[in-house]
């Protein structure tokens, strides 16, 4: 499905792709011609980590396939080493996949210095240090089902800034095309849990240093978060690392579920009104899925209150997702537009130290792929 953006956004359309129009769009884009197709994929535990690869190799077409893995080092106490044996699955999954078909490069990525300082975020932004070999590819393809936040917003921030920097959307040096594809399940993320979060947010490895800076200390805050069950702790800990002047909540809704968007309202209830003091009207709704309501919201609602306050000098707008990954996507999109457009902009997040999965005996989890393309041929039309 297509529509189309305000002119004022970067973004003036979009294509996202879901289930069966998912396999006819990688179909179509895969037999124009010969396409060079590199993946960016996290080797986990989470049993989609392979579903985004095997619908693209599915669809066919001509030219080569390539597999970046990105191995995460999270140290020997991580929780998530507890469901080695399915990383380890997955791991045989991609390679019989790619057998016959396409090439791997695993890639270790470390997430915490000898000195237990965390340091995934930059380590990941420096998977692309820059253009060199990215050439070759017509496309680009992230997929973000096995990733944590904290790996994959730099990914994308750092592919999205070398392609503009390049001339990638204007038949520049970089591949013509980048992707993200993301495979969304509800019930799945319900057994999915954090195990042990940091005892402090912090601003994300490329969008801190507006926010820091001691000349812009008595500007106004905006925090803008999009909203997620469980969030609790997280929630609380952001606020304290931004303490904000104005809050504007996003919540998912409409719903699959209708009854989603007044649940967590309930669920943040004290949260939000009692401690936070927000002010109902500051209440924002975007579809649950599409994330590209999510970032028109924050685009908007940031141009908003810098107009409004531009006589004491604008504002700083904080983004945090605490949702699902594909609302996420959009908070990074108008995170990356504003930052480059020169507002002051950044994204706080609470890390975890692990995760784990409650395993169940039952059918098949109700997995939805999405595909999403940022940059590339359609942009150009």
């Amino acid at each position: 499905m297509s529509s189309t953006i305000g002119k004022d956004l970067r973004w003036e359309y979009y294509l996202i792709h879901r289930n069966a129009v998912f396999s006819e769009f990688w179909k179509g884009h895969l037999s124009e011609k010969d396409r060079n197709v590199l993946f960016v994929l996290g080797l986990g535990f989470d049993p989609r980590t392979c579903s985004g690869l095997r619908a693209v190799l599915d669809a066919g077409g001509e030219g080569d396939r390539e597999c970046l893995l990105i191995e995460y080092d999270e140290g020997s106490s991580s929780p998530s080493r507890e469901h080695t044996d399915l990383v380890e699955k997955n791991r045989q999954l991609v390679s019989d996949l790619l057998q016959d078909r396409g090439t791997i490069k695993s890639h270790p990525l470390q997430m915490w210095s000898p000195d237990g300082r965390r340091i995934g975020a930059r380590v990941a932004s420096n998977l692309f240090r820059d253009c060199s070999g990215l050439e070759k590819y017509s496309d680009i393809i992230v997929d973000i089902g096995a990733m944590p936040r904290g790996i994959y917003f730099p990914i994308i921030t750092k592919l999205l800034y070398l392609m503009d920097s390049s001339g990638g959307r204007n038949g520049g040096r970089l591949p013509a095309n980048l992707h993200v594809i993301v495979a969304e399940d509800v019930r799945l993320d319900t057994r999915i849990r954090e195990e042990g979060i940091d005892e402090n947010a912090s601003y994300l490895h490329g969008f801190s240093s507006d926010l820091e800076r001691e000349a812009s200390a008595n500007i106004p805050k905006v925090w803008i978060p999009v909203l997620g069950e469980g969030k609790e702790a997280q929630l609380i800990r952001i606020y304290d690392h931004v303490n904000p002047d104005e809050i504007c909540p996003i919540i998912p809704s409409p719903s699959i579920d209708p009854r989603r968007g007044d649940a967590l309202i309930l669920e943040y209830m004290e949260l939000l009104f009692d401690k936070f003091r927000v002010e109902p009207r500051n209440i924002l709704y975007a579809a649950e899925k599409n994330p590209f309501e999510v970032y028109r919201q924050i685009y908007r609602t940031s141009i908003h209150y810098n107009d409004a306050l531009k006589a004491v000098g604008g504002c700083r707008v904080v983004v945090s997702a605490v949702s699902s990954k594909l609302l996420s996507i959009g908070a990074l999109l108008a995170s990356y537009e504003l930052k480059q457009g020169g507002y002051q902009i950044g994204i706080s997040n609470v890390e975890s130290h692990g995760y784990k999965m409650e395993i169940r005996d039952e059918t098949a989890d109700q997995e939805e792929l999405f595909s999403l393309w940022l940059a590339g041929e359609c942009y150009e039309q």
